[in-house]
């Protein structure tokens, strides 16, 4: 530790200052104050403490309440402070940790564990500075290059007509600029693109809406360029305070730098609304039904399918067939129907599984079904058993059970030749 260490000595009694003052001044620059408003006023003064020595039992402002003041002000919050103290009472201690102190001497001190402490708690904290000067120089970096992403978008405006006839392929470079962050987000996207691709095709969309949906799910997440590294690491299902909040952010900001070019505002409305949800309690803007764009709706299922398989969105990846039958389950609330009854089918093929089961709504369950499990009455007792072959009274029966309790059943029959999707 150099001599250029500011250290700040809190006591009232002049001999106690004398004698710390006399320890430590071979070794660093000393300040001293004699109550907590000099205190407060010194760390605030140049040269502000790298480390505030404390003691506890002051009159007037006590060293608790100085150091709570330390840690209300943005200036001085960071500062580390061990307290001095002759209370040796636990409780006395955990106060103090819990108000933010970072250790505790008692008194009467030891020089060379006051010296050892000093030292200790002035390294960790020069630690702590130079880790942070390195996340603001790699946020500055990230700046840098988000903001090189929306000047390189701006300048495609007045040739885009050209560039959606003749370089399709500089619309997939823009995609590729998320691996200047390290990022799975080109890999993710390229298959989401892919997929999509194919539902909107057999969907009967028109071959230009089919190729404005391939190039909304490309650059579906290019509002996560603005994420702080550590984000990109963390399952969906896991996020809270501010990181949930700039995750519900980044379809919106997507959407607002795409919009800026001409001719892309379809894409845009795509990539804007493609985290609102069938039953609208998605975002940003709480669509539901068919006032999502198809679009969103088909990068909806396809993204979600491939973040439940990488564990993008929850705590564990899930296997093809589990996150499959997760959209199966979530149709007709999170997704579409429609694009399920499409997407359904593709999974199987390219996971090279079979879904054994369906999840089929009430009103659509068919005389010679066969339960795959058991249905639950919404009180949660067994209404029906797995195995049981469906009559129209059981099936008129559920239907009842809906109407009296205003839930919906989940029924799981076997798929075979009576199952609408083995027809």
């Amino acid at each position: 530790m150099t001599a250029q260490s500011t250290l700040l000595i809190v006591d009232d009694q002049p001999e106690n200052l004398a004698v710390l003052s006399a320890l430590l001044q071979p070794h660093y620059l000393v300040r001293a104050a004699r109550n907590g408003d000099q205190a407060l006023r010194a760390a605030n003064s140049q040269p502000m403490p790298d480390l505030v020595l404390l003691d506890v039992m002051m009159p007037g402002m006590d060293g608790h309440t100085v150091l709570a003041k330390l840690r209300e002000n943005a200036a001085t919050a960071r500062i580390p402070v061990i307290f001095i103290t002759a209370l040796a009472a636990e409780e006395d201690e955990q106060k103090g940790f819990d108000l933010g102190a970072v250790d505790y001497i008692t008194k009467p001190i030891k020089p060379a564990t006051v010296l050892a402490r000093v030292r200790t708690h002035l390294e960790l904290k020069q630690a702590r500075d130079r880790l942070a000067d390195q996340n603001a120089e790699l946020e500055k970096q990230v700046a840098q290059r988000t903001l090189a992403l929306k000047q390189t978008l701006g300048q495609l405006e007045s040739s885009l007509d050209q560039l959606k006839k003749t370089h399709f392929g500089t619309l997939m470079a823009i995609s590729q600029l998320a691996g200047l962050r390290n990022t799975p987000i080109p890999d993710h996207s390229r298959r989401v693109a892919a997929l999509a691709r194919q539902v909107a095709a057999r969907l009967n969309c028109a071959p230009g809406e089919v190729q404005d949906i391939f190039i909304a799910a490309l650059l579906h997440d290019v509002g996560k360029l603005a994420f702080p590294d550590g984000l990109f690491e963390k399952p969906v299902s896991s996020l809270s305070g501010d990181n949930l909040f700039a995750y519900r952010r980044h379809s919106a900001d997507g959407a607002f730098v795409l919009a800026q070019i001409a001719g892309l505002a379809d894409i845009a409305s795509m990539v804007r609304s493609h985290h609102e949800l069938f039953d609208g309690s998605g975002f940003p803007d709480g669509l539901s039904g068919l006032n999502i764009p198809l679009g969103a709706r088909i990068i909806s299922a396809v993204s979600d399918y491939e973040d439940l398989k990488s564990g993008a969105m929850t705590l564990q990846p899930m296997s093809a067939k589990q996150s499959c039958m997760y959209l199966i389950e979530g149709s007709g609330s999170r997704y579409d129907p429609a694009v399920i009854e499409v997407l359904e089918p593709l999974l199987a093929e390219e996971g090279k599984f079979e879904l054994d089961e369906l999840l089929i709504t009430v009103n659509h369950l068919h005389e010679g079904m066969t339960l795959s499990r058991n249905v639950l009455h919404p009180k949660g007792f067994v209404l029906l058993s797995q195995g049981a072959e469906l009559s129209r009274r059981l099936i008129d029966q559920m239907v009842a059970v809906e109407q009296q309790s205003g839930a919906i059943l989940k029924v799981y029959v076997q798929r075979n030749a009576k199952s609408p999707a083995a027809a």
